[in-house]
């Protein structure tokens, strides 16, 4: 009886966040994933029929191969720049004691998700502009004598997406680090090991669970970016998110791009799901 009770009251606390999911997340998946078997009427937009069309025209044509290439490239290369700048910054957050100085320093990391995207992005073409602050500094300096062009370019969409994204590597790589038992370096150091052999065979292996888990979430953020392609990349840098934008509002053509969102999610998922049984490989003291 008491296991039943118990069982009831962990369903119930669990209902409205199974609501929430199944109202916001699961039926639009689910409509999004039933229209993007529809086939496209250019009267009615949407067929009344089943097909496969809508995935056979993006795997045979070359130039939607790369963009899904170019998604998925720009998404990997902002989330190992996020774990490797944002490894040092965890790292100093959890040494820093004071608490005043922990909580300026974490609002200081939380800055990025407080500001808005658009704002930052636009903030961001006046940085990278080719009369920008950066290629002025430089050509001052003298160490370049024509402007980087970083707007319009995988360059700058990688760089901006790596500043909006930074937070998340920052605060999980900060989590796992304040879960490390001080007493496990103690030992280490006890037993003569030196400073980069406790870091290097006790702190950074019991942290890359944090690491991973934050560029996980960069890696999805990424890939589904919309807003830095669009404003950095000037629409130029053809990734998915802006095609789908352009079946959508442009073309009109609903079930192409319920096709290329599905596609998409797919590819998000069956490379996050990769990356974490390689991570899993790393880390056997995470296996059961």
């Amino acid at each position: 009886m008491s296991r039943a009770v118990a069982l009831l009251g962990r369903t119930t606390l669990g209902l409205p966040i199974a609501l929430l999911l199944g109202v916001f997340f699961l039926v639009p998946m689910a409509m999004v994933l039933q229209l993007a078997f529809r086939p496209y009427d250019a009267h009615a937009l949407i067929g009344t029929a089943l097909t496969l069309k809508n995935f056979g025209r993006f795997f045979g044509d070359p130039d939607y191969l790369w963009a899904f290439g170019r998604t998925l490239g720009i998404s990997a290369a902002t989330t190992v720049l996020s774990m490797v700048l944002g490894y040092p910054v965890a790292w100093h957050l959890h040494r820093v004691r004071s608490g005043t100085a922990r909580l300026w320093l974490t609002m200081i990391v939380l800055l990025p998700l407080m500001v808005s995207l658009v704002v930052a992005s636009f903030a961001w073409v006046l940085l990278l502009g080719n009369n920008g602050v950066i290629n002025a500094g430089l050509i001052r300096l003298g160490l370049i004598s024509e402007p980087f062009h970083f707007l319009n370019t995988m360059t700058g969409v990688i760089i901006v997406g790596t500043f909006s994204s930074l937070s998340y590597p920052i605060l999980t790589t900060f989590a796992a680090l304040e879960n490390i038992p001080p007493d496990l370096a103690r030992s280490a150091r006890i037993h003569g090991a030196s400073e980069a052999q406790v870091f290097g065979r006790v702190i950074l292996p019991l942290s890359l669970p944090g690491v991973i888990s934050g560029g996980l979430i960069v890696f999805a953020l990424n890939m589904a970016a919309f807003v830095i392609p669009f404003l950095i990349g000037g629409g130029r840098v053809s990734v998915v998110p802006l095609m789908i934008y352009q079946f959508t509002l442009q073309l009109f053509d609903w079930p192409g791009a319920a096709a290329l969102g599905v596609l998409l999610f797919a590819l998000t998922l069956a490379t996050s799901w990769v990356v974490a049984a390689l991570a899993q490989r790393l880390m056997p003291w995470e296996r059961p």
